[in-house]
């Protein structure tokens, strides 16, 4: 009783400052409408008093919280969505750390002791938490990602029509960005499922080397290099990132896409990732980094760390930069492409709805009900996130000071010839 009453006054708070459409369903039948002169944009069902007092505690983590485990159902064009942006337009969703942990103590606490049993600082743990989230059924990644399997940004020209367009051209900008040629050895680090170290092979003719720690992942990427003929130019490590300072100034070139965020949250984790990188790197060697990053140095949502990542970190883009500029990594570039990334995981949130009958026959003692919420959640929160706050760099660097690399790219030579319309990319299934 006392939960309720006080969720109905946080509802009624939230209208009063601008949050509509909302109608809630408590555990006992009464409902509170915020306009109840307007259709509803989410329909919140609470099916027990266990889940109000949860989202009590807790609000906006109690709420999804409760959601993925089944004690409150979510109805509506893509409601997790809706509500996170009702609660970023009104300023109630959670904003910097220090300012929800004044906020909400119990989160802030929750947060802490996740990070601590989850940290990547621990390379054991760190492969732990990469496994909870790759080793998952190949299924759900080609049915959500499209025939490329690429887990990154895309690339989104005016006349790009499909996923599969938009991953091609964003390889190929990277690759652009990287300045390849022919007989160069390059080293990436979490290549996903293959498709990234193929088409360097195929379309610049260089040797590569992978590094990753998830030998489920290993076996469909040795299995694709095979059936594409270029095992022999492509070198698979099972190892972590901490792993390549071994390789000793081997390579000319370095790359990551998407994996920089499992560097961990402590700033130790901050300087390891660049100093590995600059061992491994000849003098005068580059590299690009892509990565999500925020301007400020945050945990990244209980939740996500809980369901999705656990380990991972949204990092801060200008304690990247220091660590990279400390490790003898000279910024060329950094550009910002988070609405090619929003409109990526769009695509990627239909998809995991359309296809989720085939992603739950693949392998259906994990992908459960709660699963589906989970990822659900996920995709529409992440969706959001980009439009409130959430960037994606590309960081192009060099090891040591060289004039050689400058001008970084811009203009007709980073775009032209990218495809779009009826054009269909190889995509090396």
């Amino acid at each position: 009783m006392i939960a309720r009453l006080a969720l109905r006054r946080i509802f009624e708070s939230a209208a009063h400052r601008g949050l509509g459409g909302i109608v809630v369903v408590f555990a006992d039948g009464t409902t509170y409408k915020s306009r109840p002169e307007e259709p509803p944009r989410v329909l919140i069902r609470f099916k027990t008093a266990a889940a109000e007092r949860h989202t009590m505690l807790f609000f906006f983590e109690g709420l999804f919280e409760s959601y993925v485990d089944g004690g409150v159902d979510l109805e509506g064009e893509a409601p997790v969505m809706t509500l996170a942006r009702m609660g970023h337009d009104i300023k109630m969703a959670p904003a910097a750390f220090w300012q929800n942990a004044l906020r909400n103590p119990l989160v802030a606490t929750r947060q802490w002791l996740q990070e601590l049993r989850q940290s990547n600082a621990d390379r054991a743990q760190s492969i732990r938490n990469a496994e909870f989230h790759y080793s998952l059924h190949p299924a759900l990644f080609e049915h959500m990602l499209g025939p490329t399997v690429g887990y990154s940004e895309g690339f989104w020209t005016a006349d790009t029509r499909t996923l599969s367009q938009a991953n091609f051209n964003n390889y190929e900008y990277v690759c652009r960005k990287l300045r390849l040629q022919p007989g160069m050895k390059v080293l990436e680090v979490g290549p996903g499922w293959g498709y990234h170290p193929i088409y360097m092979v195929k379309r610049y003719d260089v040797d590569v080397t992978v590094y990753n720690p998830v030998r489920r992942q290993n076996d469909y990427m040795r299995e694709r290099f095979a059936r594409h003929g270029v095992a022999g130019r492509i070198r698979l490590v099972e190892g972590d990132f901490r792993d390549i300072a071994a390789e000793a100034g081997r390579f000319d070139r370095f790359v990551s896409i998407g994996v920089h965020e499992h560097a961990g949250y402590g700033l130790r984790q901050y300087r390891l990732w660049p100093r590995a990188i600059a061992a491994a790197l000849k003098d005068g060697g580059a590299g690009v980094v892509s990565t999500t990053s925020f301007m400020v140095r945050q945990m990244t949502n209980l939740l996500t760390l809980k369901y999705i990542f656990p380990g991972g970190h949204l990092p801060s883009l200008p304690d990247t930069l220091t660590a990279f500029d400390a490790a003898g990594l000279m910024l060329v570039d950094v550009e910002n492409r988070w609405p090619h990334y929003r409109r990526t995981v769009d695509v990627w949130r239909k998809n995991f709805a359309a296809h989720w009958p085939e992603i739950r026959q693949a392998d259906p003692a994990a992908f459960t009900e709660t699963f589906r919420r989970a990822w659900t959640m996920y995709l529409e929160g992440t969706v959001e996130v980009f439009r409130d706050s959430l960037d994606l760099s590309h960081i192009v660097f060099t090891k040591g000071r060289s004039a050689e690399n400058f001008p970084p790219l811009r203009g007709d030579e980073a775009r032209t010839h990218m495809i779009g319309g009826d054009a269909e990319p190889e995509c090396y299934r």
